[in-house]
């Protein structure tokens, strides 16, 4: 076991914990002697840190600026320090010197490693020795190109047989995030299916990484064969299966009803159960096709005022600690309870309403049709777009089948219309042009904006973001989840605030976003903050529908902070729509697009019917995004007339 070392430690100049850190490093830099014999590593590496920490330019407070200085130059004289104790590590003191860094440091030993060159005094078998050693961490090791290059052979031979490789393997190239990882030349793709193999059909397979194998896609860097994958999905099956009993499970229930009662819409919830019951009498008296399509809007809630899907999954509603425990793949949709709920609510109100009109002898394709058939060319004078309902005897699988290829004519249409000005169908008949939905122009300029920098992002984090450390003060404790919250409600000033914490605070004052005033008060800046907010909670920012904001919108894009795009659908519909209709942009994508047109569709009929009232609300997202195009458009006509 390596030994416990409370020691500074850098981790980035951006990170929260910057403040802290100097404090703590404050008392070794006064106490810092050039000609003192340092022997230990861990002193070497905390010396390490407190020089990354000074060299940021940050600085307390309480320092005064010859004072500063005066620490700039003092970790100066660290370099040659390191130098010389990394200078004396050779194939004798390898071993030792590394069994003894502490866990927080073995990350800035092996840089230093590397720095200093220290692999050229260590021999082939002693490095074999070590990487075979079971406590070694393969992993960071194949983090530095040059260690990895150096020793080739060796790392090789080990991945070859270390209960390591699979997972090494998995986070490399299947799993999402920004890890950096070298792989021997001498160990290539072909080898990994055999790695993988063994790991799935052994007794200590995690059940994530299981997950991630069979739902990934086969690369040239990482080939992931069918049989491979069907091996893995069947053990994390099996493992759930005689697991069921022993598993943490966050289980809930979701009820829609049709019934007689006072109030258009009521919820009730007990516990984890939640019911939403609707005015029977109101939708029978909107059984017209324009009040059909809009009781989707308007009564199921499935957009929001300025006309973004709510169906869709948005950063914020994934919660920081469902966020660390879910499997994400490199190309996972990513989503969370939130969305899982929405999608379940939705579901139901769609088959639940669906099953309503046929008691009323309507098809809802039937309203699809008519909305491209009759209503675009009597309300809009907008002729040529077509589309064909499925058979009133069809099945599931033809419905599915038939649903999805119309979904895919109606917008080549529209973006034909959008490209031309209208509709050539004998041209519309020739194309051959693959329907990619994120090319779908938009009738409206300037559409949708964007976060684009690094600091907007950073800034919304710190204003809206429950793990933001600046919403706690001494005085409210942690009463507020965001710093928004407590400015929202709280009269608080700097003196609030904790050093480490007011640094954040004057970076906030200095992007627009809060007010610090001279007697030390600090509010909310209105319109930047709600621009952010309204971003931050969606993702996207619907920019024709806040015109009083227009000001401060042009001005974030100017600056940088935003980017704009002019498309039918937002980038997390586009996302939502690969995720439902194919595999393109997400290996976990249900694929009911391509599954139907292919025939690899599930047997079962309540998947098929359970598919079937997915394209329904798919298309339902599509006709009410065109309708507002249009009506957009429309309206753009009479104001040029």
């Amino acid at each position: 076991m390596r030994p416990e070392y409370d020691g500074v430690k850098f981790y980035s100049k951006n990170d929260m914990s910057i403040g802290w850190e100097l404090e703590k490093a404050e008392p070794i830099l006064n106490s810092f002697d050039a000609a003192k014999e340092y022997d230990d590593v861990n002193s070497i590496l905390e010396l390490y840190n407190v020089q990354q920490l000074v060299e940021t330019g940050v600085a307390l407070s309480s320092w005064t600026e010859p004072v500063h200085k005066g620490y700039c130059s003092r970790v100066k004289q660290f370099n040659p320090i390191i130098g010389r104790f990394f200078g004396k590590i050779d194939d004798s003191s390898f071993m030792e010197i590394q069994s003894i860094v502490c866990i927080s440091y073995l990350d800035d030993f092996w840089k230093l490693f590397v720095k200093f060159k220290v692999y050229n005094k260590i021999s082939s078998e002693t490095m074999q020795g070590f990487l075979k050693q079971p406590d070694t961490t393969l992993y960071k090791l194949l983090e530095h190109r040059e260690l990895v290059e150096h020793f080739d052979r060796e790392f090789a031979e080990v991945l070859r047989s270390s209960d390591q490789t699979a997972r090494i393997l998995v986070t490399k190239f299947l799993e999402k995030g920004n890890s950096v990882c070298y792989l021997p030349k001498s160990f290539g793709p072909s080898e990994y299916e055999e790695v993988f193999l063994r790991y799935v059909r052994g007794e200590y397979a995690n059940t994530n990484v299981l997950q991630l194998i069979y739902k990934a896609q086969s690369t040239k860097e990482c080939p992931i064969s069918d049989k491979l994958r069907l091996e893995a999905k069947r053990a994390f099956e099996k493992f759930w299966s005689e697991h069921a009993d022993g598993a943490l499970n966050y289980a809930y229930g979701i009820g829609v009803t049709f019934q007689i009662q006072d109030e258009l819409k009521k919820y009730e919830n007990q516990g984890t159960n939640y019911s939403i019951s609707y005015d029977v009498r109101w939708l029978e008296e909107s059984l017209d096709y324009p009040s059909i399509l809009n009781n989707f809007r308007y009564i199921f809630e499935m957009f929001d005022i300025p006309g973004r899907s709510t169906l869709v999954s948005v950063k914020s509603q994934i919660g920081a600690f469902e966020g660390s425990f879910a499997v994400d793949g490199v190309k996972f949709y990513k989503r969370g309870n939130h969305f899982n709920a929405i999608d379940m609510l939705s579901s139901a109100q769609t088959s639940l309403y669906q099953n309503f009109l046929m008691e009323h002898e309507i098809d809802l394709e039937d309203v699809f049709k008519w909305f491209f058939e009759q209503y675009l060319p009597s309300e809009f004078g907008v002729e040529g777009f077509g589309m064909n309902a499925s058979s009133s005897t069809a099945t599931y699988i033809e419905k599915c089948r038939n649903l999805a290829a119309e979904m895919d004519g109606v917008l080549k249409q529209f973006r034909m219309f959008v490209r031309d000005g209208s509709i050539d169908r004998e041209l519309f008949e020739m194309s051959s042009e693959h329907m990619i939905l994120e090319g779908i122009p938009s009738l409206i300029d300037g559409k949708y904006a964007y976060a684009l920098s690094k600091e907007v992002n950073n800034e919304m984090f710190a204003l809206f973001s429950d793990q933001s450390v600046l919403s706690f003060t001494e005085r409210t404790k942690a009463k507020y989840s965001t710093l928004f919250e407590l400015l929202r409600n709280e009269s608080v000033s700097e003196n609030d605030f904790k050093e480490w914490q007011l640094n954040s605070l004057k970076w906030l004052a200095q992007r627009g976003s809060i007010l610090i005033e001279d007697s030390g008060a600090i509010k909310l800046a209105s319109t930047r903050v709600l621009i952010l907010k309204d971003l931050y909670e969606h993702d996207v920012l619907c920019v024709q529908a806040f015109n009083k904001w227009k000001t401060e919108i042009d001005l974030m894009i100017q600056n940088g902070d935003l980017t704009v795009e002019s498309t039918l659908f937002s980038l997390p519909e586009t996302e939502y729509l690969n995720y439902e209709l194919n595999k393109s942009q997400f290996s976990d994508g249900l694929d009911l697009r391509n599954k139907y047109a292919h025939s690899t569709y599930s047997n079962n009929e309540k998947e098929q019917h359970h598919d079937y009232v997915q394209l329904l609300k798919l298309m339902v997202l599509v006709i009410t995004k065109m309708n507002d195009e249009f009506c957009f458009w429309a309206d753009s006509k009479e104001v040029t007339t």
